[in-house]
């Protein structure tokens, strides 16, 4: 097995990882859709990269040793901002939650500011009789 088949066998292998756990992220609620989109494009990609392309004279170029260097590199990165993806998504749910909390502060604010015109409208009134 030549490195070149052997990247692509690795890339093959890292899409249909990617596309799992990003469907169970999904299914979890983890992410949110655009995440999963975005991370499910990537991961068809890394498959067709994988399918696709066959690295032939790769082993001239980088040695066994500095290809798994540069893989535990990938996935250090790959891992970093799947990481990075759940941090955003966590907190643009959490901003989505506040946002309805406030509106419906808001609504009840301006219900309690209503009926404290109504009641002052009313003292107004009683005030205007006793004279």
């Amino acid at each position: 097995m030549t490195i070149g088949t052997l990247l692509c066998l690795i890339m093959i292998i890292t899409g249909v990882i990617i596309l799992i756990l990003i469907l169970l992220s999904l299914a979890r609620r983890k992410l949110t859709e655009s995440f999963c989109l975005a991370w499910g494009l990537f991961a068809v990609l890394l498959i067709l990269a994988g399918c696709l392309l066959h690295p032939s004279e790769l082993n001239h170029y980088i040695s066994i040793k500095g290809l798994v260097l540069l893989l535990f590199a990938l996935y250090g990165i790959i891992v970093g901002l799947y990481a990075l993806s759940l941090v955003v998504s966590k907190l643009m749910r959490r901003n989505r939650e506040l946002a309805m909390q406030v509106s419906l502060l808001n609504q009840e604010n301006e219900q309690i500011m209503r009926k404290l015109n109504q009641l002052e409208q009313k003292k107004e009134r009683g005030v205007e009789k006793e004279q």
